[in-house]
């Protein structure tokens, strides 16, 4: 007769149950904040999210790429969606050497590679400049009368040793000194301040001359006539007119690509053994003066010319201390020619050669 009593006990249940799935789902709902979301706008508009970049990546171009087409996959290990090869393997041995790294290119970067030297290359196509020497102040070095003067005199030689077969067969040892000499006087005159008659075609001398000088030449007719050609042509610049159908050449070219160093060597060799066997006193000053100044200022530049790109002493501070001071010393020595000082004139020729023995002890293989 009391069957009524559990209606009223399920009742009293649910009413504790209720409350608590309530809370539940707001819990759910609202998350750990404790509020309701907001609700939806009834007509909710579209924005374009732009997306952030990651902070490990390494920021792209600006400009916009064309799309890869669907097919082409990037094979590359990748690190987090970047290219491996971005990242270095040991950072902190890279940061802690100094080392110079090179920009890596990502996928639609155009980076030109810096190599650890510091020196740029050229785009792919385009020929590396020529290292030129146009620092050097050629006109107080080597002033282009005494330059012309010194052409002049190669072109004597050449005269001479050229009249014959049999002339040349006496002679075509020492030919490439003098040759050598002959390129590098054009080469100099490429990137000189001052003019002179044949300087339009400097290059063109410079190069017949360099080409002589890197024949091997023996005795007979088969060498001499192989040189004849480019003696000739080298005779016509300096007359003053450019042979019809040289190969062109460029403006500029490193001394070290035309002239040996050996060469040069022997040549300023002749130069200081003429001065100290004829310049030994006051008199003999003043009686050679002109030659004197031609050797020496020939000197001067022979000097200078070694300490340039590509003979391989450019960075060489030992060399450099030997060079630089021959150089100052020859010039000195012109102005004491100048002034007919022959005390001055000795020293310089001294330390001409107390530079020149020091250098030979240390680097003359």
């Amino acid at each position: 007769m009391n069957k009524p009593e559990p209606r009223l006990s399920r009742n009293r249940i649910l009413t504790f149950v209720s409350p608590i799935c309530a809370c539940v789902s707001v819990a759910i709902f609202t998350g750990c904040g404790g509020s309701a979301p907001a609700p939806a706008p009834a007509q909710p508009q579209t924005t374009t999210v732009a997306p952030t970049t990651p902070a490990t990546q390494v920021a792209q171009s600006t400009q916009s790429q064309p799309a890869e087409p669907a097919e082409k996959k990037d094979d590359r290990k990748m690190l987090d969606g970047i290219p491996y090869d971005v990242w270095f393997d040991n950072p902190l041995a890279v940061a802690g050497n100094n080392q110079a790294v090179a920009p890596v290119s990502l996928p639609g970067n155009k980076i030109a590679a810096t190599p650890a030297n510091g020196k740029m290359k050229p785009p792919a196509g385009e020929s590396p400049t020529p290292a030129a020497t146009d620092g050097i102040d050629w006109k107080t070095i080597i002033p282009m009368p005494i330059l012309e003067s010194q052409v002049k005199n190669v072109r004597n030689r050449l005269t001479k040793n050229m009249q014959s077969v049999g002339t040349y067969n006496t002679s075509y040892l020492e030919l490439p000194t003098f040759t050598s000499t002959l390129a590098a006087l054009a080469c100099i005159a490429t990137e000189h301040s001052e003019d002179v008659g044949w300087k339009k075609n400097a290059k063109f001398l410079r190069d017949l001359a360099s080409s002589i000088s890197s024949e091997t030449l023996m005795r007979g007719p088969k060498s001499y006539k192989k040189i004849q050609i480019p003696y000739e042509q080298m005779i016509d610049i300096l007359n003053g007119s450019a042979p019809a159908g040289l190969p062109e050449s460029p403006e500029k070219k490193p001394l070290s690509e035309v002239a040996s160093m050996g060469d040069l060597m022997k040549r300023a060799d002749i130069a200081y053994n003429w001065l100290k066997s004829n310049v030994g006193n006051a008199d003999a000053l003043k009686s050679e003066k002109e030659k004197v100044i031609q050797e020496t200022h020939l000197l001067a530049a022979i000097a200078k010319i070694t300490t340039t790109e590509g003979y391989g002493y450019v960075d060489d501070e030992g060399f450099l201390g030997h060079a630089n001071p021959m150089s100052k010393a020859c010039l000195e020595m012109v102005e004491a020619a100048n002034s007919d000082n022959f005390d001055e004139f000795d020293k310089g020729l001294t330390r001409i050669y107390k530079s020149c023995t020091e250098c030979h002890s240390e680097y003359k293989e």
